[in-house]
């Protein structure tokens, strides 16, 4: 009897964390008039394929330019974060260096600063960066990298969360593969590339992912640090359905569909190591 009631206590609770997706995939194929209906219902009358062409070439750059903007930001973001991120790991956890610890607590303190209080402060270093965007050398006379694929890249290169997870990670394996390789006499780039990253291989994918969905879902930063519609990701485009279209949720729907669709078939093809890379992260300090 007990897990009869658990059991429908957990389809109850996955009945509502998929009926808002089911209902978005729904409503996106319905015209304009049936979503407007009083009651409403469940399946279109009509299935509206056509919504999905309409959303993708509506905004005034194209939800298509919306979109290869996301995947550049978020592909692109995630490789460089992980390029910066993981020396720092490494470094951390296997060099004995005057501060290491003072390091590591700092860079899990920033975690506890709020994200919107580091708005303006990034604002200000991309707008002001010497040598860029025109500037000279005291970061004058130019915009930076505002406006740019790098001044939405850049302030999340060494990303806190992401140092903690592979540190953790890194700490997971065994000393002795490290001991083994110094004795063989081989370089700390060749150990680290070819020795401890494919052993903490989940946990890399499972950062990565995580690394790769922020910037997907990015909102705040892009709208703030662009100001060309040819440079501005998926969640920005979304804006346009919602200040612009008004009640026409069927492309607003259509449009909310495309950009959470690689994100759950990225889900689905990591989650494997995904789920292998949340428990063997490890509480080891």
């Amino acid at each position: 009897m007990m897990w009869m009631i658990v059991w429908i206590g957990v389809v109850a609770l996955a009945f509502c964390v998929v009926f808002p997706f089911v209902w978005m995939i729904l409503t996106s194929l319905k015209s304009a008039e049936e979503i407007n209906r009083m009651p409403p219902t469940w399946l279109p009358e009509v299935w509206h394929f056509k919504n999905y062409v309409e959303a993708w070439l509506k905004p005034e750059s194209t939800f298509e330019r919306y979109f290869v903007n996301t995947v550049i930001i978020a592909g692109v973001g995630t490789a460089l974060q992980l390029l910066v991120c993981v020396p720092i790991a490494f470094a951390i956890t296997h060099f004995s260096f005057r501060g290491r610890n003072l390091i590591f607590m700092i860079v899990v303190i920033t975690m506890l600063i709020p994200y919107d209080v580091t708005l303006v402060p990034n604002f200000v270093t991309m707008r002001h960066i010497p040598l860029a965007g025109g500037n000279n050398w005291a970061g004058d006379g130019g915009q930076g990298f505002y406006d740019s694929y790098m001044g939405m890249m850049l302030p999340f290169l060494a990303e806190a969360f992401t140092i903690f997870l592979l540190r953790q990670a890194f700490l997971s394996v065994q000393k002795e593969y490290w001991e083994a390789a110094q004795v063989d006499g081989m370089s700390n780039r060749r150990y680290l590339w070819t020795v401890l990253l494919p052993l903490v291989l989940p946990s890399l994918i499972t950062t990565a992912l995580l690394a790769f969905i922020g910037k997907w879902n990015g909102v705040l930063w892009p709208l703030l640090i662009t100001s060309s519609e040819s440079l501005r990701p998926l969640q920005v485009g979304l804006l346009y359905f919602v200040s612009e279209e008004g009640p026409n949720f069927h492309h607003l729907m259509a449009a909310a569909t495309f950009t959470i669709a690689p994100i759950v078939l990225l889900y689905l093809f990591a989650q494997r190591w995904f789920h292998q890379g949340i428990t063997s992260a490890g509480l080891k300090g």
